[in-house]
């Protein structure tokens, strides 16, 4: 019996289908077999993942440092404050939510190296100093705006392995003094800790 005209397309069409699917195939496989990993170059060197010996970690800070939206209005005395970013490390306060404006956020660092970030401060602030609060060392940069003067202010503590930062940042006149409003934020927070 002979294929019928219908019968016999369907055929081609499904002849076609696997040769471009043979085709696909043939060209992903390389690719990723390229992104696998590749043998070890010398069979007898055991590959392991220590863990991070005599890690200590600091004491557990709430959500945004345990510090409320209505409190960072009554601190930064700026109104309109919305968090924008809110997760179990960080939160960030912006004006109407939007970019344009003050900023002021809260950040957990768990098993980073203070240090790093104290540097970082060193590089691209005005003056960074150390600084204690409620017993707990870490350091405060300030920032210079050219127009505003110092209008913004960081502070990092450090607890073991881990430091909080809270980062106050004013883009137009008045405001208070961005470092009192940190380390009164940054003194609840250890506060807030547990």
């Amino acid at each position: 019996m002979t294929p019928t005209p219908r019968a016999a397309r369907t055929s081609r069409r499904a002849s076609r289908k696997a040769r471009a699917l043979a085709v696909a195939a043939a060209t992903i496989i390389p690719v990723f077999a390229a992104c696998s990993d590749p043998e070890p170059t010398n069979p007898q060197v055991p590959e392991t993942s220590a863990p991070a010996q005599n890690v200590s970690h600091g004491p557990f800070f709430p959500q945004c440092g345990g510090i409320s939206d209505e409190e960072i209005i009554k601190q930064t005395r700026v109104p309109g404050l919305v968090n924008t970013a809110k997760t179990s490390v960080g939160c960030q306060w912006l004006t109407g939510g939007s970019i344009l404006g003050p900023h002021f956020s809260f950040t957990w660092f768990r098993g980073s190296p203070i240090g790093r970030e104290r540097k970082t401060e060193e590089l691209s602030r005005a003056s960074v100093e150390d600084i204690n609060i409620e017993g707990h060392d870490g350091f405060i940069a300030l920032g210079e705006d050219p127009t505003l003067g110092n209008n913004l202010c960081e502070i990092g503590i450090q607890f073991g392995d881990d430091f909080i930062e809270w980062s106050i940042s004013y883009a137009q006149e008045p405001f208070p003094d961005p470092c009192d409003v940190a380390k009164e934020l940054t003194r609840q927070s250890i506060v807030n800790s547990e």
